[in-house]
């Protein structure tokens, strides 16, 4: 797989959004701003590692004679 998972930069920027909307929504009904900081939390952090999901090793296949 080569560059960057699009599908991970769409859930981290759901995630983000959403969890901005909800940090908003908080200011009138507080029991969402948990949720609200974990949505924003998680988001941001699949979008910060994104260079790191990148790279993946390649398997390597072990021979044991015998």
């Amino acid at each position: 797989m080569k560059g960057i998972d699009g599908l991970s930069v769409a859930a981290g920027i759901v995630l983000t959004i959403g969890g901005l909307a909800l940090l908003i929504v908080s200011f009138f009904f507080w029991p969402v701003f948990i949720y609200g900081i974990i949505a924003f939390v998680l988001g941001i952090v699949i979008l910060v590692t994104l260079k790191q999901q990148e790279h993946i090793e390649p398997i390597k296949k072990e021979t044991h004679k015998k």
